[in-house]
Order: structure tokens, then C-alpha cells, then sequence
């Protein structure tokens, strides 16, 4: 039985491990959609800008070629990072069965233990009730 508990606390690491690292991922994830958002807020101000002040217009087409180069590097980083969740959710699936698989086996050794240990309890009942019923018999 202590295998089986070392290998469940063992396998309970793995999976709390592997669920840090996808929440990880998961900020890091929102923090790029945050960049994004803010690159197209900032954007959104520059153009207002620009619109209103023709001096600062001519300077515009460098600023949104450079913001377009920047949201692609952005949304390729999501795109990585998405991947990466999909596995790592993948790997937290198989290690949660794996884990569930030990701990059904756990709970199936305990249930027979017990049921063994009340077996015997009730064979040593029997035995004494048997006895009793005998001297009973012979007192009569």
C-alpha cells in the first residue's frame, strides 16, 4: 500500500507541476493579447494625430509599418504560446488519468482490505456465537 500512496503523492507533483506551467503559459499568453490590444490602442491615437496635425501625417506610414511589423511578431508569439497550451492541456489530461487510474486502484485495495477485515470479524462472531449456542445446548 505505501508503493501505491508513494506513486499517487508522486504523480499528484507531476500534475500540480504541469498545471503551474500551463497557467504560466496562460498569463503569458494574456499578456501578449494585452500588447495587442494596447498596439492597437496606441495606433488608434497616433492616427488621431496624424489626422489632425498634417505635419506629424508625413511620419505616419513609417509608425504603421513599424506597428504592423510589431502586431505580426505579437499574434506569432500567441500563436506559439497556443500551441504550447495545447500540449501542455494534452499532457495535464494524461497525467490527471494516470493519477485517477492509482487512485481507483487505492480505493479498491482499501475496499477489499476492509472487506476482509469485516470478513474475518464476522467468522470470529460466528465462532463465539457457535460456542455459546453449544454450551447453551449442553447446560440444557
Amino acid at each position: 500500500m505505501k508503493g501505491l500512496d508513494s506513486l499517487i503523492r508522486v504523480h499528484k507533483w507531476k500534475l500540480d507541476e504541469k498545471r503551474r506551467e500551463l497557467a504560466d503559459f496562460e498569463n503569458l499568453r494574456a499578456g501578449f493579447v494585452k500588447q495587442l490590444r494596447s498596439l492597437e490602442e496606441e495606433q488608434q491615437r497616433e492616427q488621431d494625430v496624424a489626422g489632425n496635425n498634417p505635419e506629424v501625417g508625413f511620419s505616419f506610414a513609417n509608425y504603421v509599418a513599424a506597428a504592423k511589423q510589431q502586431r505580426e511578431n505579437i499574434q506569432a508569439s500567441i500563436a506559439e504560446v497556443d500551441d504550447k497550451l495545447t500540449e501542455l492541456n494534452e499532457e495535464v489530461r494524461v497525467l490527471y488519468q494516470e493519477l485517477k487510474k492509482y487512485q481507483v486502484a487505492l480505493n479498491a485495495r482499501e475496499v477489499r482490505e476492509k472487506y476482509e477485515r469485516n470478513r474475518i470479524e464476522q467468522m470470529g462472531l460466528d465462532e463465539l456465537a457457535i460456542e455459546l449456542h453449544r454450551r447453551k445446548s449442553r447446560a440444557r
